[in-house]
C-alpha cells in the first residue's frame, strides 16, 4: 500500500502533554482501521520510527511526536510540516518468533493475549536494540519466573466465595485536567468499554460497587466477575476517565488498573468472612492530572470495612 503523504499541523494541548499531528480519517479510508495501528514514514524526511497511530473519534487519529524528534525536524508546536506514514510491518522480531515457534509455553501464552496486547508487546521488542536485551524482554513476557507462593489465605477454598468490592476514591482532579474538558470517571465491566455511570471529576468522592468472585488455586486466589479484567495471577478493575477535547464527544484518555493480586492476605482472608472488600485511593497522580496505570499498595490502602 503506497504512503499517505500530507501537511500536518504539530499541536501540544498543554506544556506537560506531549507534541501530536492530527491525521484526518477520510484520509485513511482504504486503510479500514478498527484500532490502534503502528505506522512508519517521516516528518519533513527525518523518521519518525514505530509509532503508533490512534484513534481520537470518528473524524481524526493522531500521532505523538518525541521531542527529539521535533529537535531533529527544528520545528514546534503551531508549524507545519510534511507527514508520510505507512503501516509498519507487523512481522515479529527474530527473538519473539523464535521462543514463539520453540516453546509451547511461551506460544500458550502469547496466543492467549488479546491482539491489542500481541501489538503492545511486539512494538516494546522492536524498542530495544540489542539483541540480548531483546531476547531477555520477550523471556520475562511470555516465560515469567514463578514467584515463591504467597502465604496461605485463610477461608480461600476451591469454591468460589462471593465479597463485595467497595472502592472509594478521594481528591478528584477537577472537570478541566489538561487539555480535556467534562471529565468524569468510572468502573468499566471490560476493557473497551466506556463506563455506565461516569463520577464529575469534581465530586467530593467517587464509590463504585461491584461483585467478585475468589477462589484458591494452586495455592492462590483466582478473582472473576463482571467488572474484573487481566489475565489469571494478575486481576484487576479498571477505572477508565473520560474527556472532551474541544467540541467533540468525550472519549477515553486514561485508565487506571486497581490490582486485586495486590491485596494482603491479611486483608483477603478477613473479607472473605465478613463478605465486604474496601479500597481507598486518591484520583489524582503527581502530575495533578488523574491516576493511571497500575494501582498498588500505598498508593490503595485495602481493608475490610
Amino acid at each position: 500500500m503506497a504512503a499517505l503523504k500530507l501537511v500536518v499541523r504539530i499541536e501540544r494541548k498543554h506544556a506537560e502533554m506531549p507534541a501530536f499531528v492530527v491525521v484526518p480519517a477520510t484520509r485513511l479510508a482504504r486503510w479500514k482501521l478498527a484500532a490502534t495501528t503502528t505506522v512508519e514514514g517521516t516528518l519533513d524526511g527525518v523518521p519518525l520510527g514505530r509509532r503508533s497511530l490512534k484513534r481520537w473519534d470518528d473524524e481524526r487519529w493522531f500521532i505523538e511526536l518525541r521531542s527529539e524528534l521535533l529537535d531533529a525536524v527544528g520545528k514546534s508546536p503551531g508549524d507545519r510540516a510534511t507527514l508520510m506514514i505507512n503501516r509498519a510491518s507487523a512481522a515479529l522480531t527474530a527473538e519473539l518468533q523464535r521462543l514463539i515457534d520453540t516453546d509451547p509455553a511461551a506460544r500458550a501464552r502469547w496466543e492467549s493475549r488479546t491482539e491489542a496486547q500481541r501489538r503492545m508487546l511486539r512494538e516494546e521488542v522492536f524498542a530495544v536494540k540489542s539483541p540480548s536485551a531483546r531476547e531477555r524482554r520477550v523471556r520475562r513476557a511470555l516465560l515469567p519466573v514463578a514467584m515463591p507462593p504467597g502465604p496461605r489465605i485463610k477461608g480461600l477454598r476451591s469454591e468460589p466465595r462471593s465479597i463485595q468490592v467497595r472502592i472509594l476514591g478521594q481528591r478528584l482532579p477537577g472537570r478541566t485536567c489538561g487539555p480535556y474538558t467534562d471529565v468524569t470517571v468510572g468502573l468499566v465491566g471490560k476493557v473497551g468499554c466506556d463506563p455506565p455511570d461516569g463520577v464529575s471529576a469534581d465530586a467530593r468522592q467517587a464509590k463504585w460497587e461491584t461483585q467478585v468472585e475468589v477462589r484458591e488455586k494452586n495455592g492462590a486466589p483466582v478473582f472473576r466477575g463482571p467488572a474484573v479484567n487481566g489475565p489469571p495471577g494478575e486481576r484487576f478493575l479498571y477505572l477508565t476517565w473520560l474527556g472532551r477535547m474541544g467540541s467533540h464527544a468525550p472519549a477515553m484518555f486514561r485508565r487506571a488498573k486497581l490490582r486485586l493480586d495486590a491485596v494482603p492476605a491479611d486483608v483477603l482472608a478477613a473479607s472473605l468472612k465478613t463478605g465486604l472488600l474496601v479500597g481507598r485511593l486518591e484520583l489524582t497522580a503527581a502530575d495533578g492530572m488523574p491516576v493511571c496505570a497500575s494501582v498498588r499498595p500505598p498508593a490503595i490502602t485495602w481493608a475490610t470495612s
